[in-house]
């Protein structure tokens, strides 16, 4: 199944399905047209096996109208010749002498100090990007090599932290989570860590969220993010896993995107992002962010239904030396060489879905 197919898809759709799939998603093929000279089609050829599928090539733009997020797709932008690099990755992720791996002697730390697990510990960043702004450093320095137990610790520590800063600063009531994983998701230092941050007001992406997500229910009667699970579960994008809701984005943000959707951050939810994990390792993936954006920790009027979301997205080949993300990235929409379908197949694998 290939994301080519998903005008016929949607079309073919139970009706109720249907209409909520037309509500939220706008689907448009765009057949792009040009020629290529006599001397170029030995390369072409070569780097992406036929001519003819280059001069005549489908470009599927799938947009979500509830919050403007869209995704181009093209399986040709797979095949495209990139320059590398190749770096002494081994080295790189053997425990070494980082600032990382000695933590309570080269980081910095909290007012309150440190909060301490059985596979990491808390820091504070040393430049901040917000008035609470933390880490949460493994124990071990290889960041690609973690067990179930690590991740699992590592987060609940970094809610641990949240609920710590709470006590110094009651105003601050919405946490956030991040793993830049190694350089190309924008890590500075190789040896794992969290970033981790709660503040006073929501980041502004999450609160255009929330704003959109109130427009939807207001406008429909409906709950934005349960439809969108629904309309992505009647295409086989989606599925349970116990109390947690797993997605493969129809609008990644970037390559294989995953949507992990829970109405508490728990353990079921810490499980579900290491299941997660693991699937991306087994398909290669080396670079990674992952974000996790929480309800308010304390009473705010406009966030009732909204849930915990955790966002996983693939950053590419660790020795390419062209970025992923460029100027339509930017400034325009996400333009995607992956197939959302076969990753829903892979986390279906990685979650024993049958």
């Amino acid at each position: 199944m290939k994301i080519t197919r998903l005008p016929d898809l949607a079309g073919k759709l139970p009706s109720g399905e249907r209409k909520l799939f037309r509500r939220i998603f706008q689907v448009e093929e765009a057949w792009g047209r040009l020629r290529v000279p006599e001397a170029l089609k030995p390369w072409v050829e070569e780097k992406f096996g036929g001519v003819s599928l280059v001069e005549k090539q489908r470009v599927v733009k799938v947009t979500n109208k509830v919050t403007l997020e869209a995704a181009f797709f093209n399986e040709l932008r797979s095949r495209r010749p990139v320059e590398s690099s190749k770096e002494a990755l081994e080295s790189l992720l053997e425990a070494g002498e980082c600032l990382f791996c000695k933590p309570e002697t080269f980081t910095a730390e909290d007012v309150f100090g440190r909060i301490r697990g059985k596979h990491g510990v808390t820091a504070a960043n040393i430049a901040r990007y917000d008035r609470w702004h933390g880490l949460v450093v493994f124990a071990r320095h290889n960041p690609l090599d973690y067990r179930r137990e690590e991740v699992l610790d590592c987060l609940s520590l970094a809610f641990k932290w949240f609920r710590q800063v709470r006590k110094a600063d009651g105003k601050a009531v919405f946490p956030f989570l991040l793993w830049n994983c190694l350089w190309r998701s924008g890590a500075s230092i190789v040896h794992g860590h969290l970033q981790i941050t709660i503040s006073r007001k929501a980041h502004p992406k999450i609160e255009y969220l929330r704003r959109c997500a109130a427009r939807y229910q207001s406008k429909y009667g409906s709950n934005y993010f349960q439809d969108l699970f629904q309309v992505h579960q009647a295409l086989g994008l989606a599925f349970k896993r116990g109390s947690v809701r797993v997605m493969a984005s129809l609008t990644p943000v970037k390559e294989r995107e995953t949507i992990l959707l829970a109405d508490r951050a728990d353990t079921k939810l810490f499980e579900a992002v290491y299941t997660v994990f693991k699937a991306y390792r087994g398909l290669g993936v080396s670079s990674f962010n992952l974000s996790l954006a929480s309800p308010p920790m304390a009473p705010v009027r406009g966030w009732q239904g909204f849930p915990v979301i955790a966002r996983m997205v693939d950053r590419g080949n660790l020795e390419e030396r062209t970025s992923d993300i460029g100027g339509m990235e930017l400034y325009a929409a996400s333009v995607i060489a992956s197939d959302p379908f076969q990753l829903a197949e892979k986390l279906k694998k990685a979650f024993k879905v049958s």
